[in-house]
């Protein structure tokens, strides 16, 4: 018959924490049971035998190694204690069985011999955890704290750190016994576990293989990630490094993150790192899980872009007489882009885990056109379209929130550049657009000419200073008594909505007065 043992004790009192000093703990087969406000110190090791189990809502001190050994169950399932590790030498978590921690608080050093999970909080505090091969499991709905550079997952050979990731950033504080390269993740499409590991080199089958050619052109890195159930995912990756790991030939002004899909490296367009020591790269759209590793143009990692483009512009809707009110930032801006629905059918998978920056307006559609001239730009002689960021300053940025946009286009006669809004009126740059130092620059907030049909295609919204048109809450290109309508059905109401013209978050008379009335029969001039 099994033991049962409550631990209620009142040896020593320290507040309302009750303490049972102990040596090493053996427990062979019994239920021990820890109530909230107690604390079990074990001044040794613990071993857990055949079927027995702890059932911990208080704290577990140990300074030795830990081992279950259960012939059924994971040890403390379910729980809500913590438990801490606070030895002075470097501590173990092993046995034939997994351990599946509450709170699992790290305050020194552990390596792992065993699957081990934590379903509540994995805490690193002065502690680094090497998972040795294992897998290290945060359940969902776990958090992580006190992760940097001193206090880290080692995650390197076969074992994984593994989290859930859903459409929100997702940090996995790995690295291997000499350097913390961290990854983030978000997730635009199925709810998934993801496992990470990493190790020092990149190889020329992505996780397997004899190291490239060209690794001192490289970030002497790989971040292997796999998925629970393959498919459906929509990831946003973004991996870290020191400066300590680059290649000696490496540019961080031109890389890229390049993703091994079964046969090559597939390359990202390149870009300038971000950071300043660490440095950081960011890649999204990945639907292929597998290795990833971070190289310059002179790498397979990544490409140079034919396309530039540096555009400005200005919303009437938000525009204060200097720049742009932020207002819908963050609490409203959807994570991914919402021009995925009619008129615009947009089919881009655009998204972030959380809004890179405060400058963040909202989301608008760049479309490039090549034509002969303005009067030939139609629609069908659209040549690439991407979902970006405006800024307050009129800057249309990548999801980073600071670089310009980049295309894997070529121009056979001139660059035309069109920015729709989901509820102001569209506009396409009055004039071809020019290279200057390898970027094709455009502002349209300078002058009337600036947009194609001048003063008819955008408004002067301050003086000298021109902007989109507010007022199409049905995007159909047109400001008329329809959109009078759409607004009505959502007066009083707040969120992220189309009839919110001044984009303050709320649907009211303001919207309809200054800026529905005031541009009523106001059309886009962006040829057809």
């Amino acid at each position: 018959m099994k033991k049962f043992i409550t631990i209620i004790i009142t040896v020593f009192q320290i507040g309302a924490i009750q303490l049972l000093p102990a040596q090493t703990l053996i427990n062979n087969g019994a239920e021990i049971s820890i109530s909230s406000g107690s604390a079990l110190t074990i001044k040794g090791d613990f071993e857990n035998l055949d079927d027995g189990s702890i059932d911990n809502s208080g704290d577990i001190d140990i300074s030795g190694n830990w081992e279950n050994n259960a012939t059924s169950g994971n040890l403390l399932e379910g729980t809500t204690g913590n438990v801490h590790f606070n030895g002075s030498a470097t501590q173990h978590i092993e046995g034939t069985s997994r351990t599946w921690f509450g709170g699992l608080h790290l305050h020194n050093d552990v390596i792992l011999y065993a699957e081990t999970s934590a379903s509540t909080e994995l805490l690193l505090d002065g502690a680094l955890m090497d998972i040795n091969g294992h897998f290290m499991i945060m359940q969902s709905g776990s958090t992580i704290s006190g992760a940097d550079a001193s206090n880290y997952i080692i995650a390197v050979d076969n074992g994984r750190f593994i989290r859930v990731v859903e459409n929100s950033n997702v940090l996995f504080p790995v690295g291997t016994y000499s350097s913390y390269v961290p990854v983030t993740i978000s997730n635009s499409g199925v709810s998934d576990y993801f496992g990470v590991n990493v190790f020092s080199d990149v190889l020329d089958g992505g996780n397997s293989g004899s190291t490239i050619p060209e690794i001192d052109n490289c970030v002497n890195m790989t971040w292997d990630i796999i998925e629970l159930v393959s498919g459906g995912s929509n990831l946003s990756i973004s991996t870290e490094w020191n400066a300590s790991d680059e290649g000696s030939n490496f540019d961080r002004t031109q890389c890229g993150i390049g993703n091994y899909t079964g046969s090559s490296w597939n390359p990202q367009g390149s870009g300038t790192a971000s950071g300043s020591n660490p440095y950081s790269r960011t890649r999204t759209g990945i639907t292929d899980m597998g290795a990833f590793a971070v190289g310059d143009i002179n790498s397979p990692m990544a490409i140079t872009l034919d396309l530039v483009v540096d555009v400005t512009a200005f919303l009437e809707g938000p525009f204060n007489g200097t720049d742009m009110n932020p207002d819908l930032n963050p609490a409203y801006i959807p994570l991914s882009q919402p021009y995925n629905a009619p008129p615009w059918n947009y089919a881009g998978s655009e998204s972030v885990g959380s809004m890179p920056n405060g400058d963040v307006v909202d989301w608008v559609l760049v479309e490039l056109r090549d034509a002969t001239d303005t009067a030939s730009a139609s629609s069908g002689t659209m040549i690439a379209r991407q979902a970006a960021f405006i800024l307050n300053n009129g800057s249309i940025v990548s999801l980073d929130g600071v670089s310009n946009l980049q295309f894997n286009n070529t121009i056979s006669q001139n660059l035309f550049v069109v920015v729709w809004h989901r509820n102001h009126l569209g506009v396409m740059s009055g004039t071809p657009l020019y290279p200057a130092g390898g970027v094709y620059h455009f502002n349209f907030t300078t002058g009337q000419t600036q947009a194609y049909g001048g003063a008819a295609g955008h408004k002067e919204i301050g003086t000298g200073i021109w902007g989109l048109v507010a007022g199409d809450g049905n995007a159909d290109g047109e400001i008329t008594t329809a959109d009078k309508s759409l607004w009505a059905t959502e007066a009083g109401t707040k969120g992220y909505l189309s009839n919110d013209y001044s984009m303050n978050s709320e649907v009211n008379n303001q919207d309809k007065n200054d800026f529905f009335i005031s541009n009523i029969n106001s059309e886009s001039k962006v040829p057809e």
